[in-house]
């Protein structure tokens, strides 16, 4: 009874050990892939679905950037992130403040706005992400129809 035990034990350790090689194994692997919207001054605008681990320099040469495109914003090896949206700006916009990416002190330089209401926008900025148009803007407490009049011509995305 003993060696019956004995057979059958070292039976299964040979089998475990000759099937383990036979097995292969993929590595685990969530998303080979990510989805990236671009808007802007490019000439192909939309949703991109990008490798991943793709950069900023990948997305702007599949989408195609105009001729009066300011990049000058984005590091170009900047990595892609899924749900990532991209506003590419005109050249002309570039003596304009960003509201998607200007600082506190940057945003002070817009009549009406001081520290208070720059780091309001800031704020919202983060809670609710890029601003998808200038009006968004008058969504920040302390920026009615009055202010957003005064600053619509100075402002961009």
């Amino acid at each position: 009874m003993m060696l019956k035990r004995l057979i059958l034990l070292l039976f299964l350790i040979l089998s475990i050990i000759f099937f383990s090689g036979k097995i292969q194994k993929e590595p685990l692997n969530p998303t080979e892939t990510i989805q990236v919207e671009i808007r802007g001054c490019i000439r192909k605008p939309g949703i991109y679905e990008m490798k991943l681990g793709s950069d900023m320099n990948d997305l702007f040469q599949i989408a195609e950037l105009s001729d009066n495109a300011d990049i000058s914003a984005f590091s170009l090896n900047s990595t892609l992130y899924n749900d990532q949206l991209v506003i590419v700006p005109e050249t002309d916009e570039e003596k304009k403040v960003s509201i998607n990416s200007a600082d506190i002190q940057e945003l002070c330089t817009l009549p009406g706005i001081g520290p208070k209401t720059a780091q309001k926008i800031i704020e919202y900025r983060i809670k609710y992400g890029s601003f998808l148009s200038l009006e968004e803007i008058m969504n920040v407490s302390g920026i009615g129809n009055a202010k957003f009049t005064k600053i619509k011509e100075l402002i961009a995305l």
